[in-house]
């Protein structure tokens, strides 16, 4: 597991521009989605409703946004009005890092049971 260190990120840099916009989306989101236990207990919660780990829990949206972009296709010029296929890749960079998370925290493979 990596140790924290404080780094400043450079809004010009085209790769750290992206990783801020992940960051800035997924506190949005977990205030919308996080339990007051965790801040992935949907994760949690979703593993343990349908008997899998945290781990295909979050790789099932990864796999879910990964369709939807192969739906859409890369030359598709369609307008879509709920996603953008950016925001789709966005989501599913931010679902990656989160598997990671999971993966350094133990919880990636761990089983539920009553």
């Amino acid at each position: 597991m990596a140790t924290a260190q404080d780094i400043t990120l450079d809004p010009t840099d085209p790769f750290e521009a992206v990783v801020m916009e992940m960051v800035r989306l997924n506190r949005k989101k977990r205030s919308d989605y996080a339990g007051d236990g965790h801040i992935f207990q949907n994760f949690y919660d979703s593993a343990y409703q349908l008997g899998l780990t945290p781990g295909h829990s979050v790789e099932t949206l990864v796999a879910t946004k990964q369709a939807r972009l192969r739906v859409l296709g890369v030359e598709d010029k369609r307008i879509v009005e709920n996603e953008t296929k950016r925001d789709t890749i966005l989501d599913r960079a931010v679902y990656s890092a989160i598997a990671v998370a999971l993966y350094d925290e133990g919880s990636y493979a761990q089983t539920w049971q009553d």
